[in-house]
């Protein structure tokens, strides 16, 4: 009988540890959650309270998706395009030149650190303070505009400034993004290069493989795993991109570099309608979960067919 009141005594004395923590996640976190995506299915303008707010059905959805607000859906597919853009190069360009460098940095005998350091910097800064000076680079005055014109290449010059030429502004904005997401997927490769048996590339070589070989045939593969969390990762941080554009573009000029966070900032906090906005931020959801499981599916699909041969 002792025995039995001791471990209800257990039982209960973790029940009441793990007590704060369950119910900031039942009110903060899940009935939060909850309350958003029931409010994506209300019309509530700007300036009304939450009790005022109209039943909509699908019409937020419909508003943005099926062009009933045709201005709003013209900026919303341009804004989802831009970001299907951004998570493109995060996918082609970031993930192969971070496991290049990543491969290069785990060759470099001397000064190794000293490399490791400075491509890890972009992490250990704030990057509120990388987004202005990247800014400051692409200004009509900047420093990319004075180096063009210290080198003879005036007619490349950027009269209103990289931000603010229509055919600039969106890669300006990748550039940055591929700069400040390179040492997080560095980071990633780098540490799966360590499980990597160094055994294979001694018998690579002397079966007189190349380093690109070497890549392709060993490092690649082995580093699979580490390539889906890569790709999912990207693509995740590709569709919620907010503060490098909110910082350096705020969406413009006219439009180019709105991302559908940008659209949705706007739509809640400068026009005021919450329902539409909660509605545009749970079909980002959506549409990053089910690529996040496209992307699994086509992973795991690849690495069963690499064992069967």
């Amino acid at each position: 009988m002792s025995i039995r009141k001791d471990v209800l005594r257990e039982r209960m004395a973790g029940y009441l540890l793990i007590a704060p923590a369950a119910i900031l996640f039942l009110v903060i976190g899940l009935f939060t959650v909850l309350f958003s995506l029931v409010l994506s299915f209300f019309h509530l303008g700007q300036g009304q309270m939450i009790w005022n707010a109209r039943f909509a059905g699908l019409d937020n959805f419909k508003d943005f998706l099926l062009g009933d607000n045709v201005i709003l859906t013209r900026f919303f597919w341009q804004a989802l395009l831009n970001n299907v853009w951004i998570a493109l190069i995060m996918v082609l360009v970031v993930i192969p030149v971070s496991l290049i460098l990543a491969v290069l940095l785990q060759n470099i005998v001397r000064g190794g650190k000293l490399y490791r350091t400075v491509f890890l910097m972009p992490m250990v800064t704030s990057s509120v303070a990388i987004f202005y000076v990247w800014q400051g680079i692409f200004e009509p005055t900047g420093s990319l505009n004075d180096l063009l014109s210290a080198i003879g290449l005036e007619k490349w010059v950027a009269v209103n400034g990289w931000l603010g030429e229509l055919k600039t502004a969106l890669p300006a904005v990748l550039v940055t993004i591929i700069w400040g997401s390179i040492p997080g997927n560095l980071i990633l490769f780098f540490a799966g290069l360590q499980t990597v048996d160094p055994n294979l590339y001694e018998a690579a070589d002397i079966d007189g493989a190349n380093a690109w070989h070497k890549l392709l045939h060993i490092t690649w593969p082995i580093l699979k795993p580490i390539t889906v969390i890569a790709v999912i990762m990207n693509l995740d941080g590709a569709l919620q991109v907010f503060s490098q554009i909110w910082i350096m573009t705020k969406g413009g000029p006219a439009g180019e570099t709105m991302v559908v966070n940008v659209l949705i900032y706007q739509e809640a906090f400068q026009n005021g309608d919450l329902g539409r906005a909660n509605a545009m931020g749970w079909t980002m959801f959506l549409l990053t979960f089910v690529l996040s499981l496209i992307s699994l599916r086509l992973f795991r699909d690849n690495a069963q067919g690499g064992e069967t041969k």
